[in-house]
């Protein structure tokens, strides 16, 4: 009797100690990276001006979004424009690895485009806010200025430029890239 009673406990403590298991694994959290990131804002903790062609602040105002494609190739699709930088469809200018908790973005080659977009993402964060899922992370650039970035997964608007502010949290504009007026 007493082996039963021990053979049935340790039974019960298998069926209960496998379902909380199973509870604690059954969803994964990881996000994928593949598709359109619409970017929203580009907060600045440091802003490093000069720099080739233009300060970051400047070049990041092109950037609409991010496309991450599932066989690694990465596309910064700019703004439009009546003086574009670069066609970033040209060239594999970029690759991407990682997930959606830990990413970088490597440029193949420095002096193509004339700046170096790469990113290393530090302090990633996705979350749903309105139905939409969420990006945040803090990466320094390519001319050495420090940001947090907000990307939304949707379709790309490249009439929409991101929100900017400087360092003490103002707006900031640049418009270096304008067309003549």
């Amino acid at each position: 009797m007493k082996k039963l009673v021990l053979l049935s406990a340790v039974v019960f403590g298998l069926v209960f100690f496998s379902c909380s298991s199973d509870d604690d694994n059954g969803t994964d959290d990881t996000v994928s990276l593949v598709g359109e990131w619409r970017l929203t804002n580009v907060d600045f903790i440091t802003m490093t001006e000069g720099g080739i062609p233009a300060s970051d602040g400047c070049i990041v105002e092109l950037v609409t979004g991010y496309e991450f494609h599932a066989d690694s190739k990465f596309y910064f699709i700019l703004a439009d424009s009546e003086r574009p930088l670069f066609d970033p469809y040209a060239k594999e200018y970029w690759t991407w690895e990682g997930d959606g908790k830990d990413f970088k973005i490597e440029q193949t080659n420095p002096m193509s485009p004339p700046y170096n977009f790469g990113l290393n993402p530090q302090n990633i964060k996705t979350k749903q806010v309105d139905g939409k899922l969420t990006l945040t992370f803090q990466s320094k650039m390519g001319n050495g200025s420090e940001a947090n970035f907000t990307l939304v997964k949707e379709p790309i608007d490249k009439s929409k430029s991101p929100v900017l502010t400087d360092s003490d949290g103002e707006p900031y504009y640049c418009g270096f890239f304008d067309g003549p007026r």
